[in-house]
């Protein structure tokens, strides 16, 4: 026994970055089978057959509607509608909605500008030099930025900007503009430099509004480390604090809801990354707040995007359900921590603060349908509320041309003799290139890890992924026709004929070199997943299978989709398809190199 508690709190410590740790409660042959399910009898494939649940169909009209009452039926009571599933209409998009970074598709790999942490001459919050033009830069970009205190009369600032560093404004915009409430979740590690400076600058500016506003900061932790939530607060709250008449509330949460040693047989906490305003808008994807890995030197791409409207106030309800668990289970001192600062009190305290999506929300007026669509994991309920995963197999099973996905990997290994794959959407893809559709995936690189030390990387070469395919087409088959593997082949293998043709697997590039300099290799952080070229995800969950909270949006809008296929889908393929393994165009075909 003590052997197998020191085995999974070394899995927890290796899979930090990920979502990372699938879940315990079932042994590794049912996990394989009834990976993310709470009710380990429960499998999706299942639940879809019992419950008659089946995918859209997208020649008929509104498919996330169709999608929505599909989920519903997973759902009998209702009791999560809303919650992990959420249908929204009159969302909106600004031009810059889609959050890539790096966004320097084409270039050379030593050729990214960034500033390191703690440079001389430079501003000593954000730690970026003083400029006057972009001439001042090194190849980076001279931008104002906020001021060094907040004030009516205080002078904005001018700093040079690495590759990324504009999403620490694009935060700091969002979050000062807040007239009632702040909902931000992240994972551990709590946010760190350039962007703990942006957050505590736009506090600072919402006390200074003199606006009466509720902040509430929730961190998905995991042992054995966890997170300070009192030194964070404190250092968000450091500028606030010195500002008379300020009426911003600002909590923070550390939080898992359980793990094998604590509170339940699982491992499972917060792997959801979003920031919402005022229920109104929201930036929702894949990207931490870490300075480390994105800021500076050999950066993990990610994904994110920005919306507005009510599809927002989704993510807070789902915020909501989090916060709630939160403050119904404070007596777990090792697994939640709660802190909070109230204007006027020399201490911080322990006060739950109220749900923010029960809050009036103004009706949007753009045209974008989206879906809020998320999953609970485990210790928070025992019914199915991994709606998440289920959408997503649902879209998979509606796809006749193409799927497309760029992700950190496809399936997890870290620190297990053996390797989960999320099995159903596997058979969903196969399923799709039977039916002559392609199928096409990105993945990290091996050995990813950040300069934070967070793995991006499962440990699952792409030789392990192709086996796992090749096995299930062969299955199929010998299931189809048992004497076929006994029968003299006459002309092509139709298993590598079918996956050296249709399934086009590459590893991660976004210009022409391999690694970065030095030999690091390449991360890659996103969650993307797209169903003909028309609906797509953006959001936290991973596709291999693991047992945390997640969240993100789906969305059918066909100008948003050509403008994710012309920015993002184009050049990550156009890269990445020199070191495609499987697939047109790639030299040799990985899947014949595998023996059966």
């Amino acid at each position: 026994m003590f052997r197998r508690l020191a085995s999974l709190l070394i899995l927890v410590v290796a899979g930090s970055c990920s979502g990372d740790i699938p879940s315990s409660a079932v042994s590794d042959s049912q996990a394989e089978r009834d990976f993310g399910i709470l009710r380990s009898s429960t499998s999706i494939v299942s639940l879809m057959r019992e419950r008659n649940i089946r995918s859209p169909d997208l020649s008929a009209p509104d498919p996330l509607l169709q999608l929505q009452r599909e989920l519903a039926k997973s759902d009998p009571d209702g009791t999560f509608a809303g919650i992990t599933y959420d249908l929204t209409r009159g969302n909106s998009l600004a031009v810059d909605w889609l959050v890539q970074t790096p966004n320097r598709w084409g270039r050379r790999a030593d050729d990214l500008t960034w500033f390191e942490m703690g440079c001389t001459d430079c501003e000593p919050d954000i730690s970026l030099p003083a400029c006057s033009t972009d001439g001042d830069c090194r190849g980076g970009t001279c931008s104002t930025i906020w001021p060094r205190t907040p004030g009516l009369r205080t002078a904005a600032r001018k700093v040079c900007l690495g590759h990324s560093d504009a999403l620490t404004l694009r935060i700091h915009a969002l979050v000062a503009s807040a007239r009632q409430s702040v909902d931000i979740v992240q994972l551990q590690p709590a946010p760190t430099g350039r962007f703990t400076a942006a957050l505590r600058a736009a506090i600072a500016e919402l006390a200074f509004s003199r606006r009466q506003i509720e902040v509430r900061f929730l961190i998905g932790q995991f042992p054995p480390k966890g997170v300070d939530a009192a030194a964070f607060l404190k250092e968000l709250t450091e500028t606030a604090r010195d500002i008379p008449g300020s009426r911003v509330t600002v909590s923070v949460s550390a939080m898992r809801t359980c793990t094998v040693l604590e509170s339940c047989n699982s491992f499972s906490w917060n792997h959801g990354k979003f920031i919402v305003v005022d229920g109104r808008e929201a930036i929702v994807g894949g990207h931490n707040l870490w300075t480390e890995d994105y800021l500076t030197d050999n950066p993990v791409h990610d994904l994110s995007m920005q919306v507005r409207g009510p599809a927002a106030a989704s993510a807070s309800r789902f915020a909501d359900r989090l916060w709630s668990y939160v403050c119904s289970n404070l007596n777990y001192k090792d697994s939640i921590s709660l802190v909070t600062y109230v204007p006027g009190r020399s201490e911080p305290g322990q006060r739950c603060p109220a749900a923010l999506a029960a809050r009036r929300v103004t009706a949007g007026t753009g045209g974008v349908e989206i879906m809020g669509i998320g999953r609970l994991g485990a210790g928070i309920t025992e019914d199915f509320a991994n709606q998440s995963e289920l959408a997503r197999d649902l879209m998979f099973g509606a796809a006749r041309k193409s799927i497309r996905i760029a992700q950190q990997d496809l399936g997890f290994r870290l620190g297990r003799s053996d390797t989960l794959f999320a099995e159903s959407a596997l058979d969903e893809m196969i399923d799709l290139m039977e039916r002559d559709g392609d199928v096409y995936v990105v993945l990290s690189n091996p050995g990813s890890i950040g300069n934070g030390g967070s793995p991006y990387y499962n440990d699952v070469p792409l030789q392990v992924l192709a086996k796992r395919l090749k096995d299930i087409v062969q299955k199929r088959i010998d299931t189809a026709d048992p004497r076929s593997r006994y029968a003299i082949r006459k002309g092509p293998d139709p298993v590598n004929a079918l996956l050296c043709s249709r399934f086009h697997l590459a590893p991660f590039r976004f210009g022409p070199d391999d690694s970065w300099p030095g030999g690091k290799t390449i991360a890659n952080h996103s969650k993307l997943w797209m169903v003909d070229d028309r609906i797509f995800y953006i959001g936290s969950d991973n596709m291999y299978p693991v047992n945390l909270q997640e969240f993100g949006f789906i969305i059918d809008d066909r100008k948003a989709v050509d403008a994710l296929i012309e920015s993002y889908w184009n050049p990550l393929w156009q890269w990445s398809r020199r070191a495609a393994v499987s697939g047109e165009g790639a030299e040799k075909c990985i899947f014949r190199e595998i023996i059966k």
